[in-house]
C-alpha cells in the first residue's frame, strides 16, 4: 500500500497509507446514494413551492430552484468542512482528507477541492480525476494538488505501542493533572512525533514538542529533562483518560 508523509507542525514526518482508488469510488457511491435521496426530497419540496397556483416568472423559478438544491450542489463542501475532511461515504469507507502540512483541515481546503470537482469530473465519469489519482505520487486528484491535501486510509492494523495507550502499573501516581487539557488527537500527534524523534535521536524536535505541550498544559517543570517529561505526560494522560 502506498504511503504518504504528513509533515506535522513539529517538523516530524508521520506516514499514512493513501486511500485506495476502490475505496474512494465506493465512498463516492455511498455519497451519490445519499445525494439521490436528498435530491428526491428537495424535488418534492420544490414542486410544492412551484405549484401552478403560485405565479412566478421564469427567473424567479430558476432562483428558487437553485436555492432549494444548494445543499446538493455543495454537499462535499459543507460535509468536509463540518467533519474535518470527511463525508458520510468517506466515513463508511474509513478514509479522510488531510493536509500535507499536518495542520487541521479547514473550510478553505474544502472550498478549493469543491471548486475543482467539475474539472476532475471532465470529460465524462471523472476520467480527469482518475488519471490524476493514478499518475500522481500521492494519489491526488487536481483538487487535492491545488488544496495541498491527500486522501488517506484511517484503517490501520496497530499494536499498543502504536497508539496513545500505555500500560501503567496499578499503583501509578500521576504528576501533571493539566494533561486533561490535551485532546486524544493532541496526544496521538505528540506520541507519533516523539517516537519518530527518538528513533532519529532528534533531541531538538523533542525539545520543541515539550515547549508545545507545556504551552497547552500551561505548566513548566525544569527539574525534569525533555524525554522524561514527555514520557510522564503520556502516562499521566492515560491515567486520567482511561480510568
Amino acid at each position: 500500500m502506498q504511503q504518504v508523509a504528513i509533515h506535522t507542525p513539529q517538523n516530524v514526518e508521520i506516514g499514512f497509507p493513501t486511500a485506495e482508488l476502490g475505496k474512494r469510488m465506493l465512498a463516492k457511491f455511498v455519497d451519490y446514494v445519499i445525494l439521490f435521496a436528498l435530491s428526491w426530497i428537495l424535488s418534492e419540496f420544490l414542486d410544492t413551492l412551484l405549484h401552478p397556483s403560485f405565479k412566478y416568472d421564469y427567473w424567479s423559478e430558476m432562483a428558487i430552484s437553485a436555492l432549494v438544491f444548494l445543499p446538493v450542489y455543495t454537499y462535499s463542501l459543507w460535509f468536509e468542512t463540518l467533519l474535518g475532511g470527511s463525508t458520510p461515504g468517506k466515513m463508511v469507507m474509513k478514509i479522510q482528507v488531510m493536509r500535507l502540512d499536518g495542520l487541521p483541515y479547514s473550510w478553505e481546503n474544502a472550498l478549493i477541492r469543491w471548486m475543482f470537482t467539475l474539472i476532475d469530473m471532465l470529460p465524462i465519469f471523472g476520467i480527469t480525476g482518475f488519471i490524476a489519482i493514478s499518475a500522481t505520487k500521492n494519489s491526488q486528484r487536481l483538487g487535492d494538488l491545488a488544496a495541498g491535501t491527500v486522501v488517506i486510509s484511517k484503517k490501520k492494523e496497530v499494536g499498543i505501542d502504536q497508539t496513545i495507550l500505555l500500560e501503567l502499573n496499578s499503583d501509578y501516581q500521576p504528576i501533571y493533572a493539566q494533561v486533561v487539557r490535551l485532546s486524544d488527537n493532541d496526544m496521538r500527534i505528540i506520541k507519533d512525533s516523539f517516537d519518530s524523534a527518538m528513533k532519529k535521536n532528534d533531541f531538538h524536535t523533542i525539545s520543541k514538542i515539550r515547549e508545545k505541550v507545556e504551552s497547552v498544559m500551561q505548566t513548566a517543570d525544569r527539574g525534569v529533562n525533555d524525554i522524561n517529561f514527555i514520557q510522564t505526560v503520556m502516562k499521566d494522560f492515560n491515567f486520567y483518560t482511561n480510568k
